[in-house]
C-alpha cells in the first residue's frame, strides 16, 4: 500500500515537471519576444465569428496594425483559409478589419489557403520569395509565438516575433496555453 502511494506521488511529480518544462518556455517566449524591423509582417489566422475576427484574432490584428504604423515593415501578409464553420476566409476578414482601421489595402497581401500554422508559414514564405521579401515579423497570440517561431526556424525563415496580448478571459487563456503545450510536445515528436 505504501509503495503504491509513493509511486503515485512520483508519477504526479514527473507529470508536473514535464508540464513546467513545456509551459515555461511557451510563457517566456510570449513575454520576451520582440519584433525587429523587417520587410513584412505575417499575421497568423484564427477563428472568425461570422464575418468578424474573434477576440484572439482581433488582438493579433491590432498588434500588426500598431507595428505597421510604427514603421516596422511596409507590407502585411494576412494568412488563413476558410474553416468549415466560417462565413469567409480568415485572410479576407483580416484584410477587411485592417482596412477598416485605416491601413492601406495595397500594403496588405492575402494568403487564403492555409488551415494550420505550418501551412500559414509555408505559404507566406512562398509569397515572400516571390516578392523578394527576406525578413518577417510573425504576429500571433503570446501563447502561440514560441511554436510559430520554431516552425519558421525549421523552414529557414528569417523572423522575429511580436506576441499579441491574450484575451482577458482566464478560461480561454488557460485553454490556449494548454493547447500550445500539447502542440509543442507534438512538434518535438513529429517535427511540425
Amino acid at each position: 500500500m505504501n509503495f503504491a502511494k509513493r509511486w503515485r506521488k512520483y508519477i504526479l511529480f514527473l507529470t508536473l515537471l514535464v508540464f513546467l518544462a513545456v509551459e515555461i518556455p511557451i510563457i517566456a517566449a510570449g513575454m520576451l519576444s520582440e519584433p525587429v524591423p523587417s520587410d513584412v509582417i505575417i499575421v497568423l489566422g484564427a477563428k472568425l465569428i461570422g464575418h468578424e475576427p474573434s477576440t484572439m484574432l482581433r488582438l493579433r490584428l491590432d498588434e500588426a496594425a500598431k507595428l505597421f504604423r510604427q514603421g516596422y515593415a511596409p507590407t502585411i501578409i494576412v494568412s488563413g483559409a476558410q474553416g468549415k464553420d466560417e462565413a469567409m476566409t480568415e485572410a479576407s476578414a483580416m484584410r477587411d478589419y485592417l482596412v477598416s482601421q485605416g491601413l492601406p489595402s495595397e500594403r496588405i497581401i492575402t494568403e487564403d489557403a492555409s488551415f494550420n500554422t505550418y501551412q500559414n508559414l509555408v505559404n507566406s514564405r512562398a509569397i515572400m520569395q516571390e516578392k523578394g521579401l527576406n525578413r518577417a515579423i510573425i504576429v500571433s497570440s503570446a501563447s502561440h509565438i514560441r511554436r510559430s517561431l520554431a516552425l519558421a526556424k525549421q523552414l529557414e525563415m528569417d523572423v522575429s516575433g511580436a506576441p499579441a496580448p491574450m484575451a482577458e478571459n482566464l478560461y480561454l487563456t488557460t485553454k490556449q496555453y494548454l493547447r500550445e503545450g500539447a502542440a509543442m510536445v507534438f512538434f518535438a515528436v513529429a517535427g511540425r
